[in-house]
């Protein structure tokens, strides 16, 4: 092959990879997707000119969690993160670790031509079988439903919105969020898989993946990282996708492994002294690119005494009418 039919491939999009010409991802600022996700089930708070939310119980991260910050000029509320926190670190501050995930980057050139073989190979079969569209928000009331009970069923991982009543509730807050492209797989008409991804910053992120078990043979979940990723070629600005954290367990990240790469973001993390001990076995088996911050002190000489009070406040306990209220002091 020349020289010459090596850059001609490189460049030719494929037919596949121009399906859903026309469509891009919203891309929300770091505080609109900080309000989706205190009005959806998170528990946030902004804090020194960032929004933070609860990763885990006292534990947090900023609520777009690539937002590159620095630990010695800002973190969360004392009297929320008394467990500690983590975060990407900026060019030039301080790190003790990494943050490792799967992500694909130059995502202009992305074509389903440089997927391995076989991811393409079910990329196609899935398009034989189904289609890729923007889900409607009764399509994800009325049919997603069964999707996410076979998927919770099957994975065991999240949240558990197994009844009809609570998975209303949490769909039901998800669809009312603006800035959002909601992707669903039918087959004859029906919904076998769904993706919820949002953009932000120079990223597009997955989310959130539920598919039918009875579906699996179609491939609905190749051919959704196929369409995310191919819109989000399409969206300016956008320059790389995440489908996660990696696992401590390599078998579970062998499919996103097929779409993209293992990276390690520069990362800070402080963990309080007195939980550390409890908390360090299970960070060293679930999490071990945080290891660094066992020994870390604390972030700054400021951080038990504030210069001045910050704002603070827990959105996603507020009632309708103090958190329309609250709202309304905060700069826009």
């Amino acid at each position: 092959m020349t020289q010459k039919s090596k850059v001609e491939k490189t460049e030719k999009l494929l037919p596949e990879d121009q399906l859903w010409a026309g469509l891009e991802f919203p891309v929300l600022s770091y505080e609109e997707l900080a309000r989706q996700q205190a009005n959806v089930e998170d528990r946030v708070h902004h804090n020194r000119g960032v929004w933070w939310r609860q990763a885990r119980p006292f534990f947090w991260q900023p609520c777009f969690c690539y937002q590159p910050l620095n630990a010695g000029r800002v973190w969360p509320a004392h009297s929320k993160a008394l467990g500690g926190f983590t975060h990407i670190a900026e060019a030039g501050a301080e790190t003790n670790g990494f943050f490792r995930s799967i992500v694909r980057d130059n995502i202009q050139k992305y074509s389903v031509q440089w997927v391995p073989r076989e991811r393409r190979n079910k990329i196609r079969n899935g398009l034989a079988n189904l289609t890729i569209r923007p889900v409607k928000p009764a399509e994800l009331l009325e049919q997603g439903y069964d999707v996410y009970v076979s998927w919770r069923n099957r994975v065991q991982w999240g949240r558990n919105k197994g009844t009809q009543e609570k998975y209303a509730l949490w769909i039901g807050k998800v669809v009312r969020q603006p800035k959002r492209l909601r992707l669903g797989a039918f087959h004859q008409g029906r919904l076998v898989a769904f993706m919820l991804p949002f953009a932000c910053d120079e990223f597009v992120v997955l989310s959130y993946i539920a598919s039918h078990s009875d579906s699996l043979h179609l491939h609905p979940n190749d051919l959704l990282y196929h369409a995310l990723l191919t819109i989000a070629r399409q969206t300016a600005g956008i320059r790389m996708a995440e489908f996660g954290a990696v696992s401590s367990k390599g078998s579970l990240d062998k499919f996103k492994l097929g779409y993209g790469s293992v990276r390690e973001f520069p990362s800070y993390t402080w963990i309080n002294p007195i939980v550390r001990p409890f908390v360090m076995p299970m960070i060293r088996r679930k999490y071990p690119w945080l290891q660094g911050a066992q020994e870390t002190s604390a972030p700054n000489p400021e951080a038990k005494a504030p210069e001045k009070p910050s704002q603070s406040v827990d959105v996603a306990l507020l009632d309708a009418d103090s958190r329309q209220a609250w709202q309304k002091e905060l700069p826009r």
